[in-house]
């Protein structure tokens, strides 16, 4: 072992009499018998000569000795690295000693800062990258329809007073929207041309143009009203970014008034919503009629959160009950639908409902739901209706578990701050 030593080699033995501190210091906490180890009996030899055998395990003592490079070194010692010779030197650790060799020498401390493990697939966000958008782009087909832009604008032309279109051109048109709603990005367009979702809700409205004209009831799937009703609900069905299209601009769509009607489109929606007509007459078949097509695109309407708080503050659900308390034959179609609807969309969590919004009040006894008033058509009142419907030996299907969903849903009240939770049945 050489008497000096550099000072690379001084600050390479400083650091590990530091690593072989805190190594001792840990021996010493656990291990009462770390000062006085005993040497293991086996003993490691190179040659036939027993002076030049060692034990296998380093037997330390208070002064430096050679380390072997097959020995196993037991905790708490003092190590010493010759850089020069590679020669290994240790010795029992005594904290309170210094070493006069690192005297005057400049002491080097770093600190390194150990945040979380990075994950290895996460992916690497750049500063000021814009806002993670969960819907994503929607692609243009590498072959595009070049009817389509012509056909939409015969469809807007159709619902403007000054403009007539021939029945024919309608119909073509109508047709080939109908076929490309339900892709993703035709779907989109139509939501995003304002223009054209206020003309199909307007030929929606208007009945069946065709049949006007010709004087005929034509097949239900050649009605334009038929067809306008299929594009609105194909356009939104599963197809979240047109959805949110017509959501951003639901104030001017639902603000707006068709030629052939004085009431605002929002309006005529909800009157269709509405049964008004006297049991068993030709307009109660008309009523039912018009129902079916406007069930089907407030069902998909009603999954925008805006459209839904707004429902809500125009008493749509009155109508819906109004609805599921109708007799006769022709409605039990439309009650099906009313239920699956607010089952869907306020009730059911597992198929995405957002529980909590309704009921907005807790349910209340037959006392007050008795009667033909709007009181009894109430939030408070549907499990007084739904039981009565129930207890019908032959009750459908839907009302019962419309039912137990409504008995399992805690109602929060308006100005609570905590989100409502949805209770097991």
């Amino acid at each position: 072992m050489p008497t000096t030593l550099s000072h690379k080699s001084v600050r390479i033995v400083f650091l590990a009499a530091i690593i072989s501190s805190i190594f001792g210091s840990f021996a010493a906490a656990s291990s009462p018998s770390a000062a006085s180890p005993v040497a293991e009996s086996e003993l490691i030899c190179h040659t036939d000569n027993p002076a030049e055998c060692y034990p296998k395990v380093f037997s330390p003592t208070e002064e430096f000795q050679i380390v072997h490079d097959d020995q196993d070194l037991p905790p708490g010692l003092h190590v010493q690295l010759d850089v020069q010779t590679g020669q290994k030197q240790a010795k029992l650790y005594n904290p309170n000693e210094d070493n006069p060799a690192l005297a005057g020498l400049p002491v080097e401390q770093d600190v390194i800062v150990v945040g979380p493990e990075a994950q290895p697939d996460a992916p690497q966000i750049p500063a000021g990258a814009p806002a993670y958008e969960p819907i994503g782009l929607v692609k243009a087909p590498q072959e595009k329809n070049g009817d389509f832009t012509e056909a939409l604008q015969t469809i807007k032309k159709a619902s403007e007073s000054n403009q007539s279109v021939e029945t024919s051109a309608l119909d073509g048109a109508l047709q080939l929207i109908e076929e490309l709603a339900y892709d993703i990005y035709y779907g989109l367009q139509i939501s995003e041309d304002v223009e054209a979702v206020q003309s199909l809700f307007c030929l929606m409205f208007e009945g069946d143009k065709g049949g006007k004209v010709e004087g005929t009831d034509r097949p239900l799937t050649e009605r334009t009203d038929f067809m306008a009703f299929d594009i609105l609900s194909s356009a939104m069905r599963n197809n979240v970014p047109a959805l949110t299209a017509i959501e951003k601009s639901w104030e001017e769509i639902s603000g707006k008034q068709c030629k052939s009607d004085a009431h605002s489109m929002k309006q005529e929606l909800l009157a269709r919503l509405t049964p008004a007509s006297a049991p068993g007459t030709e307009d109660e078949s008309k009523e039912v009629e018009n129902m079916r097509f406007s069930l089907k695109v407030v069902g998909e309407l009603l999954r925008s959160p805006k459209i839904k708080a707004e429902f809500l503050e125009s008493n749509g659900m009155q109508s819906f009950l109004q609805t599921l308390l109708r007799d006769g034959d022709g409605w039990e179609a439309m009650k099906g639908t009313v239920a699956r609807i607010v089952s869907d969309i306020f009730l059911d969590e597992d198929l995405g409902a957002t529980v909590g919004l309704w009921p907005r009040t807790q349910q209340v006894d037959a006392v007050q739901c008795t009667g033909s008033g709007s009181q009894s058509l109430g939030d408070e009142c549907w499990e007084y209706h739904l039981r009565k419907i129930t207890q019908s030996p032959d009750a459908p299907e839907w009302s019962r578990q419309l039912l137990a969903l409504i008995q399992g849903t805690q109602v929060v009240a308006p100005d609570s701050k905590i989100p409502p939770k949805h209770n097991e049945l």
